[in-house]
């Protein structure tokens, strides 16, 4: 190599240098951005967690105090022993109230519980100078619950309230009746909250339209890190719930391979460039020696770049498995033919009762017995995403105990290199079924008799109508009306005839002898009983012990001739079931009802064609 060339070469090796050293800043730069985002990541999922558990919390609560109330309006208002057990009931299983009271129509305390603690609260009356008097007189408006602002509570500290309206009937209308009011206080929620996270790592605070209710931690939070969310509680958009790291978890976090990465690459680059150098004076005397040196440059350099790829790669791998064990949703991947696992999460198979390597078994060999219908589930995944449908599945899987746990199920196809994998996220999610079907009953039942209401018979008619059509069974219909019921309330008074229409109802309840049959409620003192798989002679018996059970109550009547309370009863009968439409079957038993109080009514009349 020539003296002219030297100086070029020279300021290659610096240039190479600075460029070197310029990729490890970068790469230190990268690896403690990712040490960042792991940071975040921890308080976004913890913030979210808390702010999800404490919505679900309070509304809990809001269910539980709406339920009361709905006890106190269709009831009329409840004596004061059985408001005392509701609220005990709710009382043990929430810590955070102070307390839960009636404030009557002319706004002043009437009920408290506890009284220990609340003696204060006792002369209580909610003037219009209160600040949460305007919120009160929405909640009266739109009678909806409402929450109320932080205030100061007459026991001492802070807390809120939920305004929950009351209503009774008077004279026929719908009378206002003051307030059932749950009090919370601000300090015990929140410590019950902070129990669902180790304290040691998260300052945590809560906030009311910008100003700081309640604080865990440190007071200069780092704000790097902190993240801040609105909270939802009814009406009250104005809370939010602040968290941050403390300085212990991002010591827990933080990691020195950021300084060793950067001091290892630097190293390597200034050892690189010191072989090149000596490479290029050792080419001066030998060009050969310098040829070989320089394969050794690209050699080393390509697995320099390999190994960081590695090293890299390997980062992130193991952070998106630290990400998934912590989820309490069960992610797991495998091939769909073989159906090998190639991942699982912690969750996938502990809430099962199953060991990793039970688990993948099960679905190796017999998926049946992890999942009844597994192959047909699998199917119906494949045409799920060929037609562009929901891919979201309710199944069930089969804990080792035995039991059965419902699993909603998110699954994704994946084709890659020439083979099919399936990606499954699970929920177990049987508290909303429950839930649900806890919703559904009481959507079907009436509330003062305990009988299925009109909307449950006219979903149940067409149905068993369908279902005896196919195997031409007979059905019967039964419509009932209580004899001179206005008369009876005008004389004894609603609360009379309330009482009536719910032992009337226990008559009709226990007069039916098999799990198929049905009594509704059709409207006022109007019943009606679906009697499936029943003939005439059936119906005609159960008419029979329908009216023998009314005498029986003697439930006296002073506006009947009689001189107690009896039932007219309209009887028709399809046998077997042919095609006639449940509006045909209803509009019979009812000309059959008329037909009874024409023949003076306390009787069963049956109907009959017009020519008959």
């Amino acid at each position: 190599m020539s003296a002219s060339s030297v100086w070029p070469a020279r300021l290659a090796l610096a240039f190479l240098l600075v460029v070197l050293s310029s990729a490890s800043v970068l790469l230190w730069r990268q690896i403690e951005a990712v040490q960042l985002q792991r940071v975040d990541e921890r308080v976004g999922y913890q913030a979210r967690a808390l702010v999800r558990q404490l919505e679900s919390t309070l509304h809990l609560e809001v269910a539980s105090l709406e339920r009361i109330a709905r006890l106190w309006n269709s009831l009329g208002r409840l004596p004061r022993a059985s408001w005392d057990e509701e609220v005990e009931r709710a009382l043990r299983g929430f810590p955070a109230y102070q307390s839960i009271q009636w404030v009557g129509d002319d706004l002043r305390m009437r009920w408290l519980l506890p009284l220990a603690g609340n003696e204060a609260a006792l002369s209580f009356r909610l003037h219009p100078q209160h600040p949460n008097y305007s919120l009160a007189m929405e909640a009266r408006q739109s009678g909806e619950q409402r929450f109320s602002n932080s205030f100061e509570l007459v026991q001492g500290g802070r807390g809120f309230v939920l305004y929950t309206p009351l209503y009774r009937t008077q004279d026929g209308a719908r009378v206002f009746d003051g307030f059932l009011q749950g009090v919370f206080r601000v300090e015990p929620l929140m410590l019950q909250l902070l129990t669902q996270i180790d304290r040691d790592d998260f300052n945590v605070e809560l906030l009311e339209n910008g100003h700081s209710l309640f604080r865990h931690g440190a007071a200069q939070a780092d704000e790097r890190h902190s993240l801040q969310l609105g909270i939802s509680l009814l009406n009250n958009q104005g809370f939010a719930l602040r968290l941050s790291p403390t300085a212990q978890l991002l010591e827990q976090l933080g990691s020195p391979l950021p300084g060793v990465v950067l001091g290892a690459s630097l190293a390597i680059s200034l050892l690189l460039v010191a072989a090149l150098a000596l490479a290029l004076e050792n080419s001066r005397r030998a060009h050969a020696l310098q040829a070989a040196n320089r394969r050794f440059k690209v050699e080393a350099e390509r697995r320099e770049e390999t190994e960081q790829r590695l090293r890299e790669n390997r980062e992130r791998l193991q952070l998106v498995l630290d990400l998934t064990d912590s989820s309490h949703d069960g992610l797991f991947i495998f091939d769909s033919d073989s159906r090998e696992l190639l991942h699982m999460n912690q969750a996938t198979y502990a809430t099962l009762g199953y060991r990793p390597e039970q688990f993948a078994e099960l679905l190796r060999e017999t998926p049946e017995k992890l999942m009844p219908g597994f192959h047909r589930w699998l199917e119906q995944a494949r045409q799920a995403q060929r037609d562009n449908l929901s891919r979201i599945f309710q199944r069930e899987l089969i804990r080792r105990d035995g039991s059965r746990q419902p699993a909603e199920i998110n699954t994704q196809l994946v084709q890659l290199h020439g083979r099919e994998f399936l990606i499954a996220v699970s929920r177990d999610n049987s508290e909303r079924l429950q839930l649900e079907a806890q919703l559904q009953r009481l959507s079907q039942l009436d509330g003062l008799t305990g009988l299925y209401n009109r909307r449950y018979f006219d979903q149940q008619l067409p149905s068993e109508l369908r279902r005896l059509r196919r195997s031409g069974a007979p059905l019967a219909l039964l419509m009932l009306d209580i004899d001179h019921f206005k008369a009876y309330n005008d004389a004894l008074g609603h609360l009379a005839g309330d009482d009536a229409l719910r032992k009337v109802s226990t008559v009709l309840q226990e007069s039916l002898q098999r799990e198929g049959d049905v009594a509704c409620r059709y409207g006022g003192e109007e019943f009606v009983i679906i009697l499936a798989d029943t003939g005439l002679d059936g119906a005609e018996h159960v008419a029979a012990r329908i009216h023998d059970g009314i005498a029986s109550l003697a439930i006296a009547h002073p506006a009947s001739p009689l001189g107690r309370l009896s039932l007219s009863i309209g009887l028709a009968v399809l046998d077997p079931v042919d095609d006639e439409q449940p509006g045909e079957l209803v509009s019979r038993s009812d000309q059959a009802l008329y037909g009874a109080k024409r023949r003076g009514r306390n009787c069963t009349y049956l109907w009959q064609p017009p020519d008959a």
